[in-house]
Formats: C-alpha cells, sequence, structure tokens
C-alpha cells in the first residue's frame, strides 16, 4: 500500500520526509516511512482500511481511514527547524 504525503500549504509532494504514523486497529502501534522523491511511501498492506494518523508529540491525532493511494497534507505551521515534525490537515484527497 503506498500514500503521498504533500505540504498543506503549497500543495506539494514532501520529499524524503520521515513519517511517523500511529496506528488504531488491529494492527495498533507506530511505523515510520521515509517518502521517496515524488512524496509516496510505502506501507505494508496489512494497515488497509485501518486508522492511521501523523504522531505528533503533543498535539492531537487526527485519525483516517488509510487506503492505497491515499494523499495525506501535512500542516506546516507546526513544523519545527532541523528533523521537521508536521500535523495532517483534517481533510484527506482520494
Amino acid at each position: 500500500m503506498k500514500i503521498q504525503v504533500f505540504d498543506q500549504s503549497t500543495k506539494k509532494p514532501l520529499m524524503n520526509y520521515k513519517l511517523q504514523l500511529q496506528v488504531r486497529g488491529k494492527d495498533s502501534g507506530y511505523i515510520s516511512a521515509v517518502t521517496d522523491a515524488n512524496g509516496w511511501a510505502k506501507l505494508e498492506d496489512k494497515y488497509k482500511d485501518q486508522q492511521i494518523a501523523q504522531s505528533v508529540q503533543g498535539a492531537q491525532a487526527q485519525f483516517l481511514k488509510a487506503y492505497d493511494g491515499m494523499k495525506l497534507y501535512i500542516n506546516d505551521s507546526l513544523a519545527t527547524t532541523g528533523n521537521k515534525q508536521k500535523q495532517p490537515s483534517t481533510t484527506s484527497h482520494k
């Protein structure tokens, strides 16, 4: 399963972005993935149809149903310098 990660403000794919996800469902826990040059990250198929959210310390998670080809928009307003951690938008685009 692949998801594509975008910057919410610029709508551009985030390349080489370290994505930290929290999974809620049958395979609950935390997973990491790094996006490629086009913003795509590969997740195991077992996460399909489970609830996922960007894991950001100190921020409330917005859980979305995961599906192949999902587009995840990250809010740049929570970015920090260096290793950027961002919060997903409240919308998911199919």
